[in-house]
């Protein structure tokens, strides 16, 4: 009789062994932060001082002129942004408003330090003479086939009442790279649109860029690719930008919002917003997923958060990490 009982219960386990496979996934979490003036030839911006150095008390512009003093302050500063991001503990990091690559290689060595081991980097072309800000992405995971800069201009009218305003963009500040995580290749866009400081022309002219990303990631989204957008895209959720970008406004399949509240747990609803602005709460950095992605992850596995880090020398914003549950092939 109890051999008979051992052999029963060795059978249930055999047939619930598929079962419970089917439970089993690999985790992926990706951030995006906006790391505010990590860059060497601005970061006396996170210092208090105007963009235009020049503009600064003349102490000021004498002390930052001395040797090695910039250098020494962005030391500071990358060690206050490592921090926080450490504390993420994602596995990939999508950065906007960082420097060339001496600067994120030196943020990688802070972060090292600290424990916080990311041996895969790439950063983007930037075209943006004026702030000298760049994307970039470090990884745990291998980085391959990067593409630095976003091809492709969009027209835009700058004022809506005047057609012969017509101007021209192209995307400053855009890279794309594959991601190589659990025998999986996801092709992660991190970018910088134009800021929304400068009313309806960068307005317009931010939609075009989402225009021309849109363009650039759309082959790979019909063909089922894992597809990520992430970074500083300077508008919010249901805005014209995020419409366009995410897909909403063509009759092609629709980026899926991370940002949404389906994604948030219940009692962290109030804290879905990255900066700021005027007292007002905003969520302008965003991750945006494929429909492939949504399908490759496990019900429910899909997890959105913002954190708060409260480190002022880091930077202005907050991080917006999503955790992703993928079914194992």
């Amino acid at each position: 009789m109890r051999r008979c009982f051992l052999a029963a219960g060795l059978a249930l386990l055999l047939a619930a062994a598929p079962l419970a496979a089917l439970g089993q996934a690999d985790t992926l979490t990706l951030a995006t932060l906006n790391c505010e003036f990590l860059t060497r030839p601005r970061v006396h911006v996170k210092f208090g001082l105007p963009f235009d150095l020049s503009d600064a008390p003349q102490a000021d512009r004498q002390q930052w002129a001395q040797p090695g003093f910039r250098d020494a302050r962005f030391a500071e500063a990358a060690q206050a942004v490592a921090q926080v991001l450490a504390g993420l503990d994602a596995d990939v990091l999508a950065l906007t408003e960082v420097g060339d690559d001496a600067d994120v290689a030196e943020l990688q060595q802070a972060l090292n330090a600290l424990g916080a081991v990311y041996p895969h980097r790439a950063v983007g072309t930037s075209r943006d003479t004026f702030t000298r800000q760049h994307v970039a992405v470090l990884s745990r995971f291998p980085l391959t086939n990067l593409i630095a800069e976003i091809p492709g201009r969009e027209s835009f009218i700058e004022e809506p009442d005047d057609p012969e305003t017509e101007d021209d963009t192209g995307i400053s500040k855009g890279m794309r790279v594959t991601v190589q995580a659990h025998g999986r290749a996801l092709l992660l866009y991190v970018v910088h649109l134009a800021s929304e400081r400068g009313g309806y022309e960068q307005d317009q002219q931010r939609i075009a860029q989402a225009s021309i990303l849109r363009r650039h990631y759309l082959p790979a989204l019909r063909a089922d690719s894992l597809v990520a957008v992430a970074g500083d895209l300077n508008d919010k959720p249901g805005q014209p930008t995020l419409l366009r970008l995410r897909g909403l406004d063509d009759i092609d399949a629709d980026l899926i919002q991370t940002g949404h509240a389906r994604y948030f747990d219940d009692d962290a609803l109030d804290t879905r917003f990255t900066y700021i602005f005027q007292g007002v709460r905003q969520q302008i950095d965003h991750i945006l997923l494929s429909p492939a992605i949504d399908a490759a992850t496990l019900r429910g596995g899909i997890q959105a958060r913002t954190v708060d880090h409260g480190n002022a020398l880091a930077t202005d914003h907050r991080a917006l990490v999503v955790l992703l549950r993928l079914r194992r092939p």
